[in-house]
């Protein structure tokens, strides 16, 4: 290094009372290093995370589609299931006919504890 080049460094560290201490200038860069190696550990486990929640959240999306399908399914087949004709055309198989409605009666069926308790 040329005397030219030492004068400009000396320069650029040198206070109004004398040269800083090269113990103090080492001490700043490492907080300063040490303070952006943080930072940019920081915003890589914020993307990460956000990431791993886009993958998380797209799974939850797919599970919910299958849900909605199954849901669908079981919604048509309850109103294939309990279609009157269906079942119309059934009870006629197995032998029942239609009643008149003054032959209709309604039964009262005790409570399971009344029947415990009598």
């Amino acid at each position: 290094m040329t005397s030219s080049a030492a004068a400009s460094v000396y320069r650029i560290f040198k206070r109004a009372e004398g040269a800083a201490p090269v113990r103090s200038i080492v001490i700043a860069m490492a907080i300063a290093a040490a303070s952006l190696t943080a930072i940019g550990v920081i915003r890589v486990q914020r993307q990460h995370d956000v990431l791993r929640l886009g993958y998380q959240l797209d799974r939850e999306a797919e599970l919910v589609q299958k849900e909605r399908e199954v849901k669908r399914r079981l919604e048509v087949e309850l109103a294939t299931l309990t279609a009157p004709e269906r079942i119309r055309k059934l009870a006629t198989q197995l032998g029942m006919t239609t009643v008149a409605p003054d032959k209709i009666r309604i039964v009262d069926v005790p409570s399971r504890k009344k029947v415990a308790a009598q």
